[in-house]
């Protein structure tokens, strides 16, 4: 029988540990704690159920915590889970999809109630679709680090975390290069933020440690499309309507803008014919994201029934129109930025957060 390491992550304060403690002891974990700069409660639970501790006063960066209680586990496979995330379901099944993959991601859910985290909640649903279909198509291309299962001889072989923004977004990467299976299961509430400012702060990190390993294994990653075609329609839906967009584009039409003015036809017969090359193609631009929304939209509400999701299907139309293109663009805009600071020979850094 497989032995079992839980590996709990914080910094500062204590979170859900005592929850996670509690569940993970009734299915005979072993339980690990990494905590940089602890607090009292950290300190107090840790002593209370007599955890394994792997403490730092100082912030030692999440990728170096992680391998750090790597180091004392005695598990055969190991779950890592952050102290904002609360584990409520892993069965017996789940943790046997073990025989059958290398890791597991375990879906997460949002909680909140306010409109950004109910928009945010379609994002960690989208997520995990994401994470089903490159499970079905073998690949991976992230593991969400708030919640996943590994067996640790895989993470001895792809020589654990590395120093990186996004330490789980670089470990998902390795494995879907490396040909290992990734499945899904279980479920974890996991905390989100809770207005736009700490969103920011959130995606930035995200968004710039995501570019940083994409553009690491670019060409790796480009001679392999089932890595990545599962996420753009997904996760990335905004992507789809800008290249459909294109697609459909009438680049004749817009020629029609600069001769027509030169024509010796009556002033208002002109203005006729321009607003009518105009209409047809705002229609046709129109026709063609309209079409890529209804797809994306009836895909996602068929796949929430099916799997009996609890996200707000009333604000699609914000996520696609609004929430999707804001993340997308901070997504084009980290690879730029990241992209430069690499030629430049510099390093990424970011605010209140260490590598």
């Amino acid at each position: 029988m497989l032995k079992k390491t839980a590996v709990i992550v914080a910094h500062r304060k204590a979170g859900y540990l005592e929850e996670n403690i509690k569940f993970l002891k009734k299915r005979g974990f072993e339980i690990i704690t990494a905590v940089d700069e602890p607090d009292e409660d950290c300190l107090h639970i840790t002593e209370k159920y007599g955890i394994k501790t792997c403490f730092s006063q100082k912030r030692r960066g999440k990728w170096k915590a992680l391998n750090d209680a790597v180091c004392f586990a005695e598990g055969d496979y190991i779950l890592f889970v952050d102290s904002d995330t609360k584990l409520i379901e892993l069965d017996s099944g789940d943790l046997k999809r073990l025989e059958e993959f290398d890791a597991v991601e375990i879906r997460k859910e949002i909680n909140g109630s306010n409109f950004l985290e109910r928009l945010i909640g379609i994002d960690y649903f989208n997520m995990y679709l994401t994470s089903r279909l490159a499970s079905i198509f073998q690949s991976c291309l992230s593991i969400n680090g708030a919640a996943f299962i590994i067996r640790k001889d895989v993470l001895r072989k792809l020589e654990g975390f590395r120093k990186k923004i996004n330490e789980d977004t670089d470990l998902g990467i390795r494995l879907g290069l490396g040909g290992y299976r990734v499945g899904v299961g279980g479920i974890a509430i996991t905390r989100a933020p809770t207005d736009i400012k700490e969103w920011f702060i959130q995606r930035e990190r995200w968004s710039l440690g995501g570019a940083e390993v994409i553009i690491e294994n670019f060409r790796e990653i480009t001679k392999k499309p089932r890595l990545w075609l599962p996420y753009l329609f997904m996760f990335y839906p905004a992507i789809v309507g800008m290249f459909a967009g294109i697609i459909f584009d009438r680049y004749a039409l817009k020629l029609l803008y600069l001769i027509l003015p030169f024509l010796s036809l009556p002033p208002k017969l002109l203005s006729i014919l321009m607003l009518s090359v105009f209409e047809f193609h705002t229609a046709t631009n129109l026709f063609s994201i309209l079409i890529s929304f209804s797809i994306w939209s009836t895909t996602i509400i068929i796949l929430s029934k099916k799997t009996h999701s609890s996200i707000d299907l009333s604000l699609l139309p914000i996520y696609y129109f609004f929430y999707s293109p804001l993340w997308t663009m901070l997504c084009l805009i980290a690879v730029a930025r990241v992209f430069v600071t690499k030629l430049k020979g510099n390093s990424i850094n970011l605010k209140d957060w260490v590598v």
